[in-house]
């Protein structure tokens, strides 16, 4: 089974900014309008996962120095 690509931080928040300003310039019709608000959900949570395990490794990472 092969393994699915995981996006980084930086397309996702590209993407996210892609959303909000289609939503911004009202270029998204009442059709798709779910579909960018879900998917921008989905992105938030992968930014906000991607922050706390960074935050969480750098932590340590200065723990680990004694600082």
């Amino acid at each position: 089974m092969a393994k699915k690509a995981e996006i980084t931080y930086e397309k996702a928040a590209e993407e996210l900014e892609e959303i909000l300003e289609q939503l911004e310039n009202e270029e998204v019709s009442v059709d798709v309008l779910a579909e960018k608000v879900e998917r921008a959900s989905v992105l938030l949570k992968i930014c906000s996962e991607k922050l706390r395990n960074t935050e969480k490794k750098v932590e340590e990472i200065i723990e680990n120095l004694g600082l």
